[in-house]
């Protein structure tokens, strides 16, 4: 990393220079930098608007970069160890998306974890991929999944030798850490590109004691949500490709296939920005978020029915790496499933990233102080005082995600005729849309996967005990759309 390159900030530093220029608008967008913006826009956004431009020449272009926008790229890509880093106005889904798209072809087999993020089913989709499961593990104790290992990538690639891809999610949600690097060298041994969805790792290469980085682990591209962890505004992310990777330029065409052709210069200087506050203080601002974390979770697991899991969980069998700053705190041994936890957690005026079985999930990240985890501490002193402390099983176990039957190819349950059949009548049918519990967004049923027993009661139980379902037309999931029946 060249340190004094990455001191500066070139597309920052651009915005500002042309906003100083004083140029009279006679283009995009409407508000005219803020004059006609509407009283609430102007209270809350201020002379933020004036940087709220449309004019892709006036800067440089997020799709031919020649300027201040590939400078900035550029220092990102050194900051990572990439070989280039794509910017995203529209978040790690359209990274993933565009990861699947640059490698696979209508047909082609991708390997991956049941436990994805929704929109790698939206880049099977947009590809016509054909989606392979590895087999998923789930730690019974701690109710969370831990990922395939190499066991179950080897397992997959022997059951279809000619697949094209694998995609890895890593870290999970909860912050463990697979082991990456094994697979990534058996698959590329065997002539498979690897992609990682790495949103929840922005900040790895930051501190010692974090999981090891995808890219470090030899991946072929790895697509990062800058915005869950290390600052950069919401909706931004980023894609880095390896050193030599040679599908750089069908990356960068696929990139501008799922972006916006208007992408807000707010957004790309929020990167910009980001990244330069990490090459500056990142090391000095994850040291600081890792005490806090190791704090909050040592406090958390001093009161009396609550728990939160640590570095412990790599005692299991191929998990390699457990990201401190994710703080699972099962509420169980003082009776509360995660649902009733977060509702008594909001009633203390703190929200949690999700819910699952008897927990949340609280992310420490560097915007935490002292006093936000000292809030979060007192929420779960208050809820558990008075509690009466349980020692029996889990009042209510996380369920295993149903194991998925594909039969049909996601883009052609996608573009087929569909009925819409109640629920409870849909067992044996194949599914033509998605079904979700959203965070973390990962698929219960994927269009071309038949409807089973399993994935109805799943469905059903998730609904009784609270959670809401996403992706379904109907919201309330009474029913499910199908591949129409000839």
């Amino acid at each position: 990393m060249n340190i004094e390159k990455q001191r500066r900030a070139p597309f920052v530093e651009a915005l500002e220079d042309y906003c100083r220029q004083g140029m009279v608008p006679f283009h995009t967008p409407g508000h005219k930098i803020g004059q006609g913006a509407s009283v609430y826009q102007k209270g809350l956004f201020g002379q933020a608007l004036r940087r709220d431009l449309g004019l892709m020449y006036a800067l440089d272009d997020l799709f031919q970069p020649q300027g201040p926008l590939r400078a900035a790229m550029a220092l990102a890509a050194d900051l990572y160890g990439a070989g280039r880093t794509f910017f995203s106005v529209n978040g790690t889904t359209a990274c993933v998306e565009a990861m699947i798209l640059s490698v696979c072809r209508p047909g082609d087999e991708i390997i991956i974890p049941r436990e994805a993020h929704r929109c790698v089913m939206e880049g099977i989709i947009l590809s016509g991929a054909m989606p392979i499961y590895m087999t998923s593990r789930f730690a019974v104790s701690e109710q969370i999944a831990l990922g395939p290992d190499l066991a179950g990538l080897k397992a997959a690639m022997a059951a279809h030798p000619t697949a094209k891809a694998v995609l890895f999610t890593y870290p999970t949600y909860d912050g463990i850490a697979g082991e990456l690097e094994k697979m990534i060298s058996y698959a590329h041994d065997h002539g498979l590109y690897v992609l990682v969805d790495e949103a929840h790792g922005a900040h790895l290469p930051f501190h010692v004691d974090l999981p090891k980085p995808a890219l470090e682990c030899g991946a072929d591209m790895t697509a990062q949500s800058t915005h869950k962890l290390v600052g950069s505004v919401t909706q931004t992310s980023m894609l880095h490709c390896r050193k030599g990777f040679p599908g750089m330029d069908r990356v960068a065409a696929s990139m501008a296939l799922v972006q916006s052709t208007s992408p807000n210069y707010w957004f790309l200087a929020s990167l910009d920005s980001a990244r330069q506050q990490l090459a500056m203080n990142g090391t000095e601002l994850l040291e600081k978020t890792m005490k806090l974390a190791r704090t909050v979770r040592a406090e958390l697991n001093s009161i009396p029915g609550i728990r939160s899991f640590g570095r412990n969980i790599i005692d299991y069998n191929g998990v390699e790496g457990f990201d401190e700053t994710k703080i699972t705190i099962d509420f169980a041994g003082i009776g509360l499933n995660g649902c009733q936890a977060e509702s008594l957690l909001r009633q203390e005026k703190i929200e949690v990233e999700l819910t699952a079985a008897n927990h949340v999930l609280a992310l420490i990240t560097l915007g935490d102080t002292d006093a936000s985890a000292e809030a979060l501490l007192q929420a779960c002193r208050r809820i558990a005082a008075g509690r009466s402390v349980r020692h029996d099983a889990a009042i209510e176990a996380e369920e295993p995600l149903p194991a998925p039957q594909v039969v049909v190819s996601p883009r052609a349950a996608w573009n087929s005729k569909t009925d819409t059949v109640p629920l409870e009548q849909s067992r044996g049918r194949v599914a033509a849309e998605t079904v979700t519990f959203y965070p973390p967004g990962i698929p219960v049923i994927a269009p071309g996967e038949v409807v089973t027993t399993a994935c109805i009661h799943y469905i059903q139980n998730k609904i009784k005990a609270g959670y809401k379902p996403n992706g379904a037309a109907d919201a309330a999931l009474q029913t499910i759309r199908v591949i129409r029946q000839e």
